[in-house]
């Protein structure tokens, strides 16, 4: 095991603060214009955001730290958030992993961008601030309601294989540290989130990412979930001194609450704002990424780079107890089974056991259960197999599962239903020809004043990915071909050549009677992300919880379809023993708190005009509004 430890003294949060005023001040007053003279967007807010993530050392009542009375008018209560992770608005709201980034998203909104312009810098910055759960190396899927044509629209940009990825031939696995460089799928980040903006925003790229741009320069402050990721992959980041040194001190840990910069990934976000998708993926930057990945054993060319395409897809969608929930269809494999797991929970009176029995928490994880070995056998890539989200779908399906389970005992052998995937023609192809012719996760929403809601899932496969990061570019690629099934037996999900990555991701927006947002959500987690949000939705609608309370409430999380369930200790004694005499073991149970099962980012659009959003703070996510 190696050795991490810290050569800094702790700076105090006075200095770091006055540093991180001190450099917004300096960009603010900078005589340089961005594209079309437009001004970097440098706020008191972004400031604040960033303030409040240094650690206190002292805090001393000042004059200064009384809010006008104008302000106190305007503060909202939001009941149920406990931590100080939420906010509320009347114009706009953003939750996702960073204060700072949701912040981001608010500035955006004042500005008059719509919640496509706020989402993408908000993705853009969490994969700064964030950077071994998600960024430019990776992939993502986002849900989009457009308040002007009253429609649910889905953007799905994951990662894809290259054409060299052969069955069998490449070294795709993740288990040895670092992961094997063959398994660097095409990340889709980039082309997904300018392709949104593009066709659904109302700013440029540089409009929209020069905070971002600004912040990497300026700096940010380092937090304990930094440090926690870098101890937990410290052994991949070391096998690359340029990775090692992104995100260390030479080696060492930052002290919590100091102040680091990024310098090489804001020169890579200047060239995305300013030559857009064809910057990234058909350019010499493209070839300099390329020729290091190569020279390291990795396969990608520049031609896979070039041929990537985002897809616009159909949301899919079931209705849950008078509501609507839209999510993300394949290559996901989280949209489909949430969306069984809802449709089976619908045939119990969840709301007439209670929150808090066993009854309740045995139905959720049967249901989990089920959805999620229906998920691993018939979803992958629509493009390549034909697979059965209707049926899976369908509340005709949901009873059928749903007999399976009793109240008050638990399911002992959960497994797939009785469904069919076949290959499509385009899949046939592909393995036929058999030649080369061809859990780190965010999750972030906004909502705006216009209607317009987005909740999006961000991902680099495992934390930090494969620890490849090409030496001046800021960033780490994803190794997400290790998703795909490397045997020629497999009946789905199988690796072939340009085949869409699946990814267990799930971004929602749940609607009310007339169609309308009302709650936009989701989690990070792998598997845990879809119970996650799961829960929230049943939360939400059967126990009439607002936001805050439907993310903070005590939460489980079936392990797949063992036994096992991490569930937190604040369910009652009567629940625990109650689970247990189901033959459920129960782990965590001695924590109020669990970072394993999930951490919600959602906004809740109120009858009151309001947006409320919240941060959990089972992994220091936060919220901004206004």
């Amino acid at each position: 095991m190696e050795l991490i430890m810290s050569k800094k003294t702790s700076i105090g949060r006075v200095v770091a603060v006055a540093l991180i005023f001190l450099s917004l001040f300096l960009a603010g007053c900078s005589k340089s214009e961005t594209q079309a003279g437009t001004a970097p967007v440098v706020t008191e807010t972004i400031a604040q955001a960033v303030a409040a993530t240094v650690p206190i050392q002292e805090e001393k009542p000042t004059a200064t730290t009384t809010p006008p009375v104008e302000a106190i008018e305007e503060s909202f209560v939001f009941e149920g958030d406990l931590f100080g992770t939420g906010a509320v608005g009347r114009n706009g709201a953003a939750a996702c992993a960073s204060p700072i980034a949701s912040q981001i998203a608010v500035d955006i909104l004042k500005k008059g961008g719509n919640a496509v312009d706020a989402a993408v810098a908000m993705i853009y910055a969490v994969g700064l601030l964030e950077p071994a759960a998600t960024g430019i190396g990776g992939a993502g899927q986002m849900v989009i309601y457009l308040a002007d044509t009253d429609e649910y629209v889905s953007i799905e940009y994951m990662t894809q294989a290259p054409g060299a990825a052969v069955t069998g031939v490449l070294d795709t696995s993740t288990s040895d540290n670092p992961p094997s460089v063959q398994g660097l799928a095409i990340p889709g980040v980039v082309h997904g989130t300018l392709s949104a903006l593009a066709k659904y925003g109302t700013m440029t790229p540089r409009e929209v990412l020069q905070p971002v741009v600004d912040l990497a320069r300026n700096g940010f402050p380092v937090t304990s979930r930094w440090n926690a990721n870098i101890e937990g992959r410290y052994q991949n980041l070391s096998a690359y001194e340029y990775t090692l040194n992104l995100y260390t001190d030479d080696g060492f840990l930052w002290n919590e609450g100091d102040v680091i910069t990024n310098d090489d990934l804001a020169d890579t976000l200047e060239l995305i704002a300013d030559h857009g998708i064809d910057g990234f993926y058909n350019s010499d930057f493209t070839q300099k990424m390329v020729d290091y990945i190569q020279s390291i054993g990795g396969v990608l060319t520049r031609e896979d780079f070039a041929q990537y395409k985002s897809v616009e897809r159909d949301a899919i969608s079931t209705t849950y107890r008078g509501y609507t929930v839209y999510t993300t269809t394949g290559p996901s494999n989280g949209g489909a089974p949430l969306l069984e797991m809802l449709n089976i929970a619908e045939n119990f009176d969840l709301a007439g056991y209670g929150f808090d029995s066993p009854e309740t928490v045995g139905i959720l994880a049967d249901a989990y259960a089920m959805a999620y070995q229906d998920g691993v056998a018939y979803i992958a890539d629509p493009d390549y197999y034909n697979i059965p989200v209707a049926e899976m779908t369908s509340k005709e399906y949901a009873a059928q599962r749903a007999k399976s389970i009793t109240p008050g005992s638990r399911i002992k052998t959960a497994r797939a239903g009785k469904l069919s995937i076949s290959l499509s023609e385009t899949g046939k192809k592909i393995q036929e020809a058999n030649t080369p012719d061809q859990g780190g996760t965010s999750h972030m929403v906004c909502a705006d004043s216009m209607g317009n809601v987005v909740s999006t899932t961000n991902t680099n496969g495992i934390n930090f990915g494969s620890a490849v990061a090409v030496p001046g570019t800021g960033f780490v690629f994803n190794a997400h071909l290790s998703n795909l099934n490397n045997t020629t037996t497999a009946r789905a999900n199988q690796l072939m050549p340009y085949i869409r990555v699946r990814s267990t991701t799930c971004p929602t927006i749940v609607a009310d009677e007339n169609g309308k947002p009302v709650l936009a959500v989701g989690s990070p987690g792998n598997w845990a992300l879809v119970s996650a949000a799961f829960n929230a939705i049943v939360n939400f609608v059967d126990f009439d919880m607002n936001s805050a309370q439907a993310a903070l409430a005590p939460r489980s999380w079936r392990d797949g379809i063992s036994k096992e369930i991490y569930i937190e200790g604040r369910y009652s004694d009567d629940t625990q023993e109650g689970l247990k005499n189901m033959g459920f073991e129960l782990i965590d149970n001695d924590l109020d708190y669990s970072s394993h099962v999930g951490c919600i980012a959602a906004v809740q659009i109120a009858d009151d005009g309001l947006f409320y959003a919240i941060g959990d703070d089972r992994r220091h996510y936060g919220a901004a509004a206004y």
